[in-house]
């Protein structure tokens, strides 16, 4: 019987030698296995300090960030804002607001109109009436099974402004309101009858019609998602066919069907009215609409038997039952009337916000508003990036202790990169900006100093008292800053690797000016357009998407100029003028990406702006600036010079320079406040790649595999082993099996032979 071959995985030991093999076996495997556990404690040593490492990586990134938050342009600009009676009005002010009191007083607060209809017999009858009628520039179809409850619906199924809503106050008393969702008498509900009386029959509208919303000397539309669409398409109706309207007597033929705001511009210019219309863009928010100006040396006279110019918004009916007036707000500041048409207002206060409360026309309710620099705000920011620094100073002194009466370690304790770390923030923290003269050039001057632990503490006083001193020096102990030697030239950012300037600035060469682009008509304009003309704008200046702008009937030169200037799209980018009869436009931005193109759909003719069709004017280009700081390559955008990618000092450091003349024009002093510092200092130690902290994780994680590669191979041995003797024992056995059963034959045959 053979005791060597593999038996499933099942093995006895010792059956002819009556010894234990399988636990001679263990013991011996488990003496060899002895260095796996020590090489396991390792790992987990070596674990516990990369998780260490991890978590002071952490404590590092949130003190980078209290640093950046500090270097916010208006970090040590915040604004308190109050208001004596807050029933009146609140106050709150952004930062960078101007400090100033203002006394104010309200008169009337804004107020969204809401009107009515007449009684009726109940919500949900028929009303036996059929029409089309416009609400805020939406048509709405009633036919005659139609209910109040069935037209509220359809009202509110447009998305106009306006809300439809229902009264039910038992038989007979059953009515519709309809309310604006904006305050202010621009935001009145807009409402026409376009064929029918349904809103007349109704009770809604009563009276003769009248101007909707004055402009100065004329009546301005309601507001249109475009201007060459067929306003029968945007009204979403075409009820009344062809009509005629009157302008200052003099009638004007108008198709809602066919003619689009612009075609009724067009109509109305070239009737000889007296009056000139105009298609005004309006931009709010980033969305673009239309209206029709009609305007005139006073306001002209309407007649409108076909109610055109009511469907569009020129003329409206009265409220036959107003239960709520459009108001604007009334208010006066320090005396100075104003008016808004709504409670919350941005614009009167430069930086703050205005909401107004409590009105009354006959005894105004005042409050006084005052807008002062906020130091604790400021002391609480500062606060946060010490409270960090502290955080940071506190896990290295937990995890790097070390206990002289046990001689126990933290998982830091002697780690190069930690100490390295702690030295190196330590030691910037107390140094003096670089750059930076005066008062305030380091943190102990605002009032830091170190505790008996290395932790920062602040003395308020200090910090608060330097804040109001002198805001911006001390935000320069924090931030990146910088400083021209002229006008000319300025400060705009830098990146980490851009290099304070340090004592002496950084000079600045200008090699070539930033210019803006422009274009000058090739013909003169003599005469008004007898043509509505379409000028197409396109080019860097207008991205992917060029810009339309549509010149009116009757356009003179003067009136193509105000129009491009007025323009709610064009008016940011450019700026068109009379340069001696002819059209010239320019550019509002400087260099390459300001460049622009603009042509005609007509011929260049002396009775059009004289644009052309394309070639006819003269284009010329906008170019960026070009130049060096601190004699290193720098490349130019409009009047912003950057130091190129690689610059020994410069890398990242923006400058603009707006003067007229080339050459040696000054320089530029750039410091680099704390805040900016310790983020700088952060990132060389936790940057992904090649930061410190980054290195010497990725170098315990190396040590780690590098035991487990031992470990795996000497369990590959001990598996190799343990097979190695089971085989030799059983070999051992099986020996010794056969020994015993030769001897047992042995002492057969002595006994069978009567030995």
């Amino acid at each position: 019987m053979s005791l060597s071959g593999n038996l499933a995985g099942i093995t006895f030991g010792g059956l002819s030698s009556g010894i234990d093999t399988e636990g001679i076996i263990s013991r011996l495997i488990s003496i060899e296995a002895q260095p796996i556990q020590t090489m396991q404690a390792q790992q987990q040593s070596l674990a516990i300090k990369q998780q260490a490492l991890q978590s002071l990586s952490s404590k590092l990134t949130a003190l980078a960030q209290a640093g950046i938050a500090l270097n916010n342009p208006n970090a040590f600009n915040p604004i308190l804002a109050t208001s004596s009676d807050t029933t009146v009005a609140t106050i709150s002010g952004a930062s960078g607001a101007t400090p100033g009191t203002y006394n104010l007083s309200v008169s009337y607060l804004a107020q969204a109109q809401k009107v009515a209809s007449t009684a009726q017999a109940d919500t949900t009858s028929a009303l036996g009436k059929s029409g089309t009628f416009v609400i805020d520039g939406k048509s709405v179809s009633v036919t005659s099974s139609d209910s109040l409850r069935t037209i509220a619906s359809k009202i509110n199924s447009l998305g106009v402004p306006a809300v439809a809503s229902l009264i039910d106050g038992g038989p007979g008393s059953a009515y519709i309101t309809l309310t604006s969702s904006a305050t202010g008498v621009a935001n009145k509900v807009q409402l026409a009858d376009a064929s029918g009386t349904v809103l007349g029959d109704l009770g809604v509208l009563s009276g003769a019609a009248a101007v909707r919303e004055s402009i100065a000397n004329g009546a301005t539309s309601s507001a249109f998602t475009d201007s060459t669409t067929a306003l029968g398409t945007l009204l979403g109706t075409n009820a009344g066919g062809p009509s005629s309207i009157q302008v200052n007597g003099v009638g004007v033929a108008i198709d809602l069907s066919t003619d689009s705001l612009q075609a009724v511009a067009d109509k109305i210019n070239s009737a000889a009215t007296g009056a000139t219309a105009t298609v005004r863009s309006v931009t709010n928010n980033g969305t673009t609409t239309y209206k029709l100006d009609i305007t005139g040396a006073t306001t002209p006279t309407f007649q409108d038997a076909g109610n055109v110019l009511q469907s569009i918004g020129v003329l409206q009916q009265g409220s036959g039952n107003e239960l709520v007036a459009a108001h604007d707000a009334q208010y006066t500041l320090d005396n100075v009337a104003l008016t808004s048409s709504s409670n919350t207002i941005t614009t009167a206060i430069p930086g703050a916000t205005l909401t107004l409360l409590k009105a009354s026309s006959t005894a105004p309710p005042t409050s006084t508003l005052t807008l002062t620099q906020d130091t604790s705000t400021v002391a609480t920011q500062v606060h946060a990036f010490a409270d960090a620094y502290n955080a940071v100073v506190d896990f290295v002194s937990q995890n790097a202790s070390f206990d002289q009466s046990t001689f126990a370690t933290g998982p830091l304790f002697g780690d190069s990169a930690t100490d390295q770390v702690q030295s190196t923030l330590s030691s910037m923290l107390f140094s003096n900006v670089s750059g930076l003269t005066g008062t305030y050039t380091n943190l102990a001057s605002l009032g830091f100093s170190l505790d008996s632990d290395g932790k920062l503490q602040i003395d308020d006083n200090v910090l608060k008292g330097a804040v109001a001193t002198s805001a911006s020096a001390v935000a320069a102990v924090f931030q990146s800053a910088g400083q021209g030697s002229t006008n000319d030239i300025s400060y705009v950012s830098s990146t980490t690797k851009s290099k304070p300037s340090g004592a002496t600035p950084y000079a600045v060469n200008i090699t070539q000016l930033a210019t803006k682009g422009s274009f000058e008509a090739g013909t003169a304009q003599t005469s008004a357009n007898p043509s509505a003309e379409t000028l197409t704008f396109s080019g860097g200046l207008f991205g992917a998407t060029p810009y339309q702008l549509t010149l009116d009937v009757g356009s003179t030169l003067d009136a193509t100029v105000a129009k491009i200037n007025a323009d709610s799209r064009l008016k940011d980018v450019i700026v068109a003028s009379n340069d001696n009869g002819t059209l010239k436009i320019d550019s509002k931005r400087y260099g390459a990406s300001g460049n622009f193109t603009v042509v005609s759909n007509f011929a260049a003719a002396s009775n059009n702006s004289g644009v052309g069709v394309g070639g006819s004017g003269t284009t010329v280009a906008g170019v960026d600036v070009q130049g060096t700081i601190n004699g290193e390559a720098a490349t130019g955008n409009g009047q912003f010079l950057t130091g190129n990618t690689g610059n020994a000092t410069t890398e990242g450091l923006q400058i603009q320079y707006t003067g007229t003349a080339p050459g040696n024009v000054g320089t530029i002093g750039f410091s680099k406040g704390i805040g900016v510092q310790t983020n700088d200092i952060v990132g060389s130690f936790t940057d992904t790649v090649n930061g410190l902290l980054s290195l010497s994780t990725q170098a315990l994680q190396s040590d780690s595999d590098q035991l487990q590669k031992q470990i795996d191979d000497l369990n590959t041995y001990l598996a190799t082993r343990t097979t190695d003797l089971r085989q030799q024992f059983a070999a051992m056995e099986t020996a010794m099996a056969a020994a015993q059963q030769q001897s047992s034959r042995l002492s057969s045959l002595q006994s069978s032979s009567g030995g």
